[in-house]
C-alpha cells in the first residue's frame, strides 16, 4: 500500500515538474507571487493524483490533463487563448511519449503476452521513459520557442484547436490498434511532428502580425513627423508673408490715422496681429517634437470643442529618442482627443497635459474626460487603441521607465522616463 502511494506521488511530481518547464519553455517566467503559484500547483496536482489512481476512459483522462495544464497555465504572462491551445498541446504531446515509450518497452517485453497497463510494475518503466522523452520534446520546443504572446484573431484560435482534437481523435485510434501493427509508433512519430510544427508556425505567425504593427507604427511616426515639417513649413511662409507685406500694411494704417478713420485701423491692426499669432506654434519650447504634436493638438481639440490646458516645462532632452519621444506623446494626444470627444456636452470635455523634467527624469501626465460606457467607440480599429498602449509601454520598458494608466471618472497616463541614459 506505502509503495502505490509513493509510486503514485511520485508520479504526480513528475508531472508537475514537466508542466512547470513546458509552460516555462513556451511562455517565460511566472509573474504570480509565490502563495498563487502554491495554490494553481496544488489544485493541479490533486487533479494529477486522482487521475492516476482512477482508471477512467482515455477521453476523461485526457481531459483531466488538460485541465490540470490549463490550470498551471494561468501562473504566466499569457492570453487565455494561447494558454488553451498549448493546454491541449501538452497533452498530445504527453500522449505522445507514452504512446513512443509503450511501443519501446514492448519491443524489449519478453513474453507474447499484452502488456498490462494496470499492473505497477509495467507502468513504472512506461511512466518513467514517458517523462524523459516528454523532457526532450521540452528541450526541443526551447531551442526554437521565442516566448512571444500576441492577440489573434479567433479564426487562427479555432483552427489550431480544430488540428489539436484531431490529432488527439488519431493517438486516441492508433493506440487501439498498437498491438497489431507496430507502425503505429510512425505515426504517433508524425503526429508529434506535425504538432511541434504548429507550435513553431504559431510563434511564426506571432512574430509577423508583430511587425505589422510595427510597421504601422512607422507609417503613424512618419504621419507626425510629415505633419510636423509641413506646419513649420507654412509657419515659416506665412511669417515670409506677413513680413512682405509689413509695408503695406503700415501704410494703410497710416492713411486710415491721417483720415481719421480710427476704427479702420484698429480693425486692420487687429487682423495683422491676428495673421502673426496663427503663422507662429502657439507652444514653442524649442523641442520639435513636443511643438509639433502639441500645437498640433490644440488646433484639432479647438475645433472639437475641447478644453485643453497645458503646462510645459522641459530642459534639454537629447538622451531620448525623437522617435520614441513621438510615438509616447503622440498616442498620449491622440487617445486624449478621441475619447473627450465622445463626451455630449462641450462643457465637459476636456485636457490636461503636463510635461516637465525634474531629476534627470522626463514625466508626461494626461488627464481627459472619459465615459466608460463609449471605451469601444474610440476607434473604428478598437486593436490600435491597444496597440498605441502597448506602443507606449514598449519604449518606457526599453528606456527603464514606468507607465501607469488609470480609468475612473477620468482617464489619466503617466509616463516617466530617464533621460540621463542612453536606450
Amino acid at each position: 500500500m506505502k509503495i502505490t502511494l509513493l509510486f503514485f506521488l511520485g508520479t504526480t511530481l513528475i508531472q508537475l515538474v514537466l508542466l512547470n518547464r513546458y509552460f516555462f519553455a513556451l511562455l517565460g517566467s511566472s509573474q504570480q507571487n509565490k502563495l498563487q503559484t502554491t495554490f494553481h500547483y496544488l489544485l493541479s496536482g490533486i487533479i494529477i493524483y486522482l487521475s492516476s489512481i482512477s482508471f477512467f476512459p482515455v477521453v476523461i483522462t485526457g481531459s483531466l490533463s488538460m485541465c490540470s495544464a490549463f490550470i498551471i497555465s494561468w501562473c504566466y504572462p499569457a492570453r487565455i487563448e494561447s494558454k488553451l491551445i498549448f493546454s491541449i498541446v501538452y497533452v498530445i504531446l504527453g500522449f505522445v511519449a507514452e504512446t513512443l515509450s509503450y511501443g519501446l518497452i514492448s519491443q524489449f517485453h519478453l513474453s507474447s503476452d499484452a502488456i498490462d497497463l494496470s499492473n505497477e510494475q509495467t507502468r513504472l518503466p512506461i511512466l518513467l521513459l514517458s517523462s524523459l522523452i516528454f523532457f526532450l520534446f521540452i528541450v526541443f520546443i526551447k531551442l526554437f520557442k521565442r516566448q512571444r504572446d500576441y492577440k489573434l484573431n479567433t479564426w487562427y484560435y479555432l483552427i489550431l484547436a480544430v488540428i489539436n482534437i484531431v490529432s488527439l481523435f488519431i493517438l486516441h485510434t492508433l493506440f487501439f490498434y498498437a498491438q497489431e501493427n507496430n507502425m503505429y509508433i510512425y505515426s504517433a512519430i508524425a503526429v508529434l511532428l506535425i504538432n511541434v510544427t504548429i507550435i513553431y508556425l504559431f510563434d511564426e505567425l506571432i512574430e509577423s502580425f508583430q511587425m505589422k504593427d510595427e510597421l504601422q507604427r512607422l507609417h503613424k511616426q512618419t504621419e507626425y513627423q510629415n505633419t510636423s515639417y509641413q506646419k513649420i513649413s507654412n509657419s515659416f511662409q506665412m511669417t515670409k508673408r506677413i513680413i512682405h507685406d509689413t509695408n503695406k500694411h503700415f501704410i494703410y494704417i497710416r492713411a486710415c490715422i491721417q483720415a481719421g478713420e480710427r476704427e479702420k485701423a484698429l480693425g486692420h491692426i487687429s487682423k495683422t496681429l491676428q495673421a502673426m499669432k496663427n503663422s507662429y506654434f502657439t507652444i514653442a519650447t524649442g523641442n520639435l517634437v513636443i511643438d509639433s504634436l502639441l500645437n498640433n493638438a490644440i488646433n484639432i481639440s479647438n475645433e472639437r470643442n475641447i478644453q485643453i490646458t497645458h503646462h510645459i516645462s522641459i530642459e534639454n532632452l537629447d538622451m531620448i529618442d525623437p522617435f520614441d519621444l513621438c510615438i509616447v506623446i503622440g498616442n498620449i494626444l491622440d487617445n486624449a482627443v478621441e475619447a473627450a470627444q465622445l463626451l455630449p456636452t462641450p462643457a465637459e470635455r476636456f485636457i490636461f497635459i503636463r510635461i516637465f523634467t525634474q531629476y534627470q527624469m522626463l514625466t508626461i501626465y494626461s488627464e481627459n474626460s472619459y465615459t466608460p460606457c463609449n471605451k469601444r467607440r474610440i476607434k473604428k480599429n478598437n486593436e490600435l487603441h491597444g496597440v498605441g498602449l502597448l506602443n507606449i509601454r514598449q519604449i518606457t520598458e526599453r528606456y527603464g521607465g514606468h507607465l501607469t494608466v488609470t480609468a475612473s471618472e477620468t482617464f489619466k497616463t503617466i509616463v516617466v522616463l530617464p533621460i540621463n541614459r542612453g536606450v
